[in-house]
């Protein structure tokens, strides 16, 4: 896994963007003007949460990537990051090359984070179970340290079931043969701590590591099928995460080890 780096975007045209409500509480990704996913809100104290909307309907991919990243070659030369970087908007993002080992979790699941490990924490008195209206992918969940624990999550703009059958078995039979595929995601990270909670519980910060994922959706789906892992461009939003930029420096850190 490769040490991740800092980069900035300007003057970007890109049909991606990031967007808050007039009151700057509510946050969103926009693909085309459309608003497609609700990232939650800048509340430190409330839980975290994501929510397809509507209009998350298409990946985002260019087509002078697409090769490559159905390859996995060369994803790590700066000339190429810097490609990719053109495709999201102005901003300042960490690249990293995480690899997942995707579960495909739907809402309700007993595996769901926002059923299990969020009610745990926040009550289900203050907080019923929270759907976020399609099936996500689980990945890592790592022990930080001093009652705070890192969750990742990948999710996909549309779900799995406008997936083509016959792309999936093609990359299950490519990373079943130890091909590298690899998906592309921006991504945010949101650290959380209710105010209040009850008796001692041993994890009381959720540091909420989330992958939009904007290309590779056959590919997730088919490692997900095959328990295999997969490899992500992932571009970390820091003006966009509700973490300082040392705080992700340090969680980026502990999924490097």
């Amino acid at each position: 896994m490769n040490k991740p780096s800092r980069i900035t975007t300007s003057y970007s045209s890109s049909m991606i963007g990031f967007e808050k409500s007039n009151n700057d509480w509510d946050r969103y990704l926009i693909i085309g003007n459309k608003r497609a996913y609700h990232l939650g809100n800048v509340c430190g104290t409330c839980a975290f949460f994501f929510e397809r909307l509507e209009s998350a309907n298409d990946s985002i991919c260019a087509a002078t990537i697409a090769e490559r990243l159905n390859s996995g070659i060369d994803i790590i030369n700066p000339a190429f990051t810097s490609i990719l970087s053109q495709i999201l908007p102005t901003g300042t993002y960490y690249v990293n090359f995480p690899t997942v080992l995707p579960r495909l979790i739907a809402p309700g699941h007993p595996d769901d984070y926002f059923v299990q490990e969020q009610v745990a924490l926040w009550g289900i008195d203050a907080l019923p179970p929270h759907h976020p209206h399609v099936s996500y992918y689980r990945s890592h969940s790592l022990a930080l340290g001093e009652h705070r624990q890192l969750f990742e999550f990948v999710i996909p703009l549309f779900p799995a079931t406008k997936l083509d059958q016959l792309r999936v078995v093609h990359y299950q039979d490519e990373i079943a043969h130890g091909k590298q595929p690899t998906a592309f995601a921006v991504s945010v990270l949101d650290i959380k701590q209710p105010a209040v909670w009850e008796g001692n519980p041993e994890i009381t910060e959720h540091w909420c590591l989330a992958h939009y994922l904007l290309d590779g959706h056959h590919k997730i789906y088919a490692a997900a099928q095959i328990n295999k892992p997969l490899n992500l461009v992932s571009f970390l939003a820091v003006d966009e995460s509700l973490a300082s930029e040392e705080e992700i420096k340090s969680a980026l850190a502990y999924l490097i080890r």
